[in-house]
């Protein structure tokens, strides 16, 4: 495995550029209940030119930065995760991520994938802030957001339609000199 396979290596997963080939898991994940119980994907069964669409996105557009995640034992695609809708001057991007492979659940990859994607954010991008909207019933989810150091900022109330119920929606960000690292260097120049 060459390291532009492994554009961001982390400890037990990489990220990497998507490709074709992925976009078969990615259906077979949004089409997957499972995957998708807190989502607002997975409403219909998932279309080609959904999948396109997504390709597009994650190629065609410059303010969009989409990964495949890996599991470095296996190589194989457990998710994706990316940066949307990157406001290039006001240095802030929208973050997603989807840990389609049921086998990869409860291990730490999204946290991980996540902590790599906020490195790059804010180490490569130079972007100042990133935020998020999560199912405020996705516990695993926004435990795993929090680890990476995410806070609440408040709430939009039965803003999801899931599950013949309504759910409110966690809104999350991160500010680069907020985010965990950043508060290490700090301290080590401190000393």
């Amino acid at each position: 495995m060459t390291a532009t396979e492994q554009y961001l290596p982390g400890i037990r997963i990489f990220l990497r550029g998507l490709q074709r080939e992925d976009l078969e898991f990615y259906r077979r994940w949004l089409d997957d209940p499972r995957v998708t119980e807190f989502l607002e994907m997975g409403v219909r069964p998932t279309r080609d030119k959904d999948i396109e669409a997504f390709w597009k996105l994650a190629n065609d557009t410059e303010d969009a930065v989409v990964f495949a995640i890996a599991d470095k034992k296996t190589k194989k695609t457990v998710g994706v995760c990316g940066l949307y809708l990157i406001q290039w001057i006001c240095r802030r991007a929208q973050f997603n991520i989807l840990i389609g492979e049921l086998s990869a659940w409860d291990k730490g990859f999204g946290t991980e994938a996540a902590d790599l994607l906020l490195d790059y954010a804010f180490g490569k991008l130079n972007l100042n802030s990133v935020q998020l909207g999560v199912n405020a019933e996705n516990k695993r989810a926004v435990r795993s957001y929090e680890k990476v150091g995410f806070a609440r900022e408040g709430v939009r109330r039965q803003f999801i339609y899931r599950n013949n119920r309504y759910y409110d929606m966690a809104m999350m960000s991160v500010l680069r000199d907020d985010y965990p690292p950043a508060r290490k260097n700090a301290a080590k120049k401190q000393k």
